[in-house]
């Protein structure tokens, strides 16, 4: 390691020996070891500021001989080197010796201090009475008593002066919490009322997803009874106290901002006052109510509502089809078991994904949402699975759909026969052959397909919008992510239609 002087303007270098001269390099002392000694060499080298400071001192920092007495380095009489300034060396600080004194220069200084410390309190005073009437050795001296005593004085002064302001600040603050709970504000600054009236546009609808006026509406089917009514039917995992102080309509606007902006759970926490602790109750008790709730309806209208609202175009050229069904996939935390990470992988993503069935109306209305499944599913066996097929039969059954209806879909649902076996039929693009072109009718078919199949698509983004699934999803959330999956879905029926 090549080794340089660090002194004023020495050009000392350990790769030219003979320019030396027999000197040696001595280490500098670093600031860690020995802060005072260290900034002493830095003055006495003399060096600018930013050549030469405590934070540019490293185990490689070096000052020759050539600058101590004799050119010996360092000695117990003279450690320090010469001041590159002025070139003066000084010897070693050695502490004060010891002199005794007799009684009457120690009351000589008694009383000297007595007249100065008069308004110190009595433990100042008998501080400096006891160092002052040493009678064996003095190791101050009476101006530095004096001033001992004045920064003593001073800093119980201050003391004082920061206990008053500590307790003036916590009884303010006890008065604050005990008006809090006495008038049971739970929620200042983020409500359900602060943010419906704020002064910033469409600010209610960006932290649900949906209107304040259709809010209402919401939590009137969920809440028949009011939300001060002494019934709660939400169930919760443990009886929290402020859980039960808070009014349900705002839990339920702290769900709809956790699945609609993706907020975590300490920063709700922060918004509404709570513990974290309390919201994580809250999220599990009204996902579950909201899922019984809101799953329990039919979305599914009688086949002349859906004709007699289909969009014009699209009446015109598939009169009869009453649904378009498509699945999609939202991506989670690649879980740690093996058998896991095989069951969800999906290779069109290329990533661990849940996969779920989406049925919407010509108008891009949600008519039926299945669970979610692993992502290595095919779309013929969540058909299945989940239902659709015997939720079709129920339908035929009741007279909501007739023979003849069908079903929009793309190439990837082969499901004709289990639709045949109902009484429907299935509208997918033709399939290209290899041997010759797509004719002209099919091309203009697929072409129609894909312009009206693209409203599913279009209400599966309204689905993902809420920001709870548009980023991945954390394993330790999957035990209730088909109740957040399933209010998100429906939800966004109390938005506007896609296709007007």
């Amino acid at each position: 390691m090549v080794k340089h002087c660090s002194y004023g303007t020495c050009k000392s270098d350990s790769r030219y020996p003979d320019k030396l001269n027999g000197a040696k390099f001595i280490p500098f002392p670093k600031p860690k070891t020995n802060l005072e000694k260290c900034m002493r060499w830095i003055a006495l080298c003399n060096r600018p500021q930013d050549q030469l400071n405590i934070n540019k001192i490293t185990k490689n920092t070096y000052i020759c001989t050539k600058h101590f007495i004799n050119n010996d380095g360092p000695t117990t009489e003279y450690p320090d080197p010469c001041d590159a300034k002025s070139g003066v060396i000084k010897k070693a600080r050695h502490l004060p010796t010891r002199q005794l004194f007799t009684g009457n220069a120690t009351c000589n200084s008694v009383s000297e201090a007595s007249n100065i410390t008069e308004d110190m309190d009595t433990s100042t005073t008998d501080f400096l009475h006891d160092i002052a009437c040493q009678t064996s050795e003095q190791l101050f001296s009476s101006m530095d008593m004096l001033a001992m005593g004045a920064r003593i004085h001073q800093l119980e002064k201050e003391n004082q002066e920061l206990r008053a302001a500590l307790a003036a600040y916590q009884s303010k603050m006890q008065s604050v919490r005990s008006t809090s709970t006495q008038t049971n504000i739970h929620v200042e600054n983020f409500s359900v009322e602060s943010v419906s009236n704020s002064k910033i546009k469409n600010l209610f609808q960006y932290y649900t997803g949906i209107t304040y006026l259709r809010f209402l509406m919401l939590i009137s089917f969920l809440f028949p009874n009011g939300t001060n009514s002494d019934v709660n039917h939400v169930t919760y995992d443990s009886n929290r106290e402020e859980v039960k102080r808070l009014p349900v309509d705002q839990q339920v606007f702290l769900f709809l901002c956790r699945i609609r902006n993706g907020l975590q759970v300490k920063d709700l926490a922060c918004r509404f006052n709570l513990k974290i602790q309390s919201v994580s109750t809250i999220l599990k008790g009204i996902s579950k109510y909201m899922y019984l709730r809101l799953g329990s309806l039919s979305y599914w209208p009688h086949r002349s509502v859906i004709i007699q609202n289909m969009p014009s175009v699209y009446k015109e050229e598939f009169p009869n089809c009453v649904a378009i069904i498509d699945c999609t996939e939202i991506k989670i935390q690649r879980p740690s078991s093996l058998l896991c990470q095989s069951q969800c992988y999906s290779e069109y993503k290329s990533a661990t994904t849940l996969k779920s069935l989406v049925v919407c109306d010509p108008n891009g209305s949600i008519l039926l949402v299945s669970d979610l499944y692993c992502g290595s599913i095919s779309d013929n066996d969540i058909c299945v699975k989940s239902g659709f097929f015997q939720h079709l039969q129920s339908l035929m059954e009741r007279g909501y759909l007739h023979p003849g209806d069908s079903i929009m879909a793309d190439k990837g649902f082969r499901i004709e026969d289990q639709l045949a076996e109902i009484g429907l039929r299935l509208n997918i693009p033709p399939f290209a052959s290899s041997a010759q072109s797509m004719s002209a009718a099919n091309v203009t078919l697929t072409r129609k397909i894909a312009a009206h199949r693209i409203h599913v698509e279009r209400a599966i983004n309204q689905i993902k919008c809420f920001k709870l699934f548009s980023r991945k999803i954390p394993v330790s959330l999957l035990h209730s992510i088909n109740e957040y999956w399933l209010c998100a879905s429906l939800l966004t029926n109390f938005q506007d239609i896609l296709v007007k």
